[in-house]
């Protein structure tokens, strides 16, 4: 099953420095490359004339077997909320905290509004990073460190570290936000740990959900 995903990406990552790119101007430049996907994904000859892509008689073959195919936007800045209310059939959470997801919604649905679009209501998703353990573990100060150099934001108010209960109470915190699809990321040193996290995630948190999956 394909599910596209589309964001600007983070200003702080290394590759924009490593490419001698600015990331001025990346919003504009993503929503020229949405609405050029989505043109070749259901036309037959695309003419594009933008700020950063032109194209004539643009093509792609054989095109996608849906007719509207998933395209979900990360991001919640004010731009961010515009393009999935423009191009978007789904929203998905890069790093937001329960508390930040609500008005997050709220606003896309507004916007949704203007551009006569729908979003349907269990196509709102979260991301968090897990650890089964504590806050001292090793990997865990690792990727806190990673955390705040590189997206600047404190893991405390995001990252979930403890037991199964505690996993099962963010996810409800997010579903009573409005949302209903998530994507857990283990935190953990190779493989085999990161295995180890998965395996305790489908053992205790997976039984959980009954009753949760579900539009709150």
């Amino acid at each position: 099953r394909l599910l596209p995903a589309f964001g600007v990406g983070n200003s702080r990552a290394p590759e924009w420095e490593a490419t001698s790119l600015n990331t001025k101007g990346r919003g504009r430049r993503t929503n020229e490359g949405l609405e050029i996907i989505s043109k070749l994904w259901s036309e037959g000859s695309v003419d594009f004339d933008g700020e950063y892509y032109r194209y004539r008689s643009a093509s792609i073959e054989p095109k996608p077997v849906q007719k509207n195919m998933p395209l979900w936007i990360g991001g919640s800045s004010d731009a961010a909320i515009r393009r999935t209310a423009r191009f978007g059939t789904g929203w998905q959470a890069a790093f937001e905290a329960p508390k930040e997801i609500r008005a997050i919604i709220d606003a896309i649905k507004a916007a949704l509004v203007k551009e006569g679009r729908q979003i349907a209501e269990d196509h709102y998703g979260a991301a968090f990073a897990y650890r089964f353990g504590s806050w001292s573990d090793p990997s865990v100060a690792r990727a806190s460190k990673f955390y705040r150099e590189r997206l600047g934001r404190d893991p405390q108010a995001t990252f979930v570290v403890g037991d199964g209960n505690d996993m099962l109470a963010r996810i409800a915190d997010y579903a009573n936000a409005g949302v209903s699809k998530f994507i857990l990321r283990p935190i953990g040193t190779g493989d085999k740990d990161i295995l180890n996290q998965t395996r305790l995630l489908i053992d205790q948190v997976l039984p959980g959900l009954k009753g949760l999956n579900r539009v709150n």
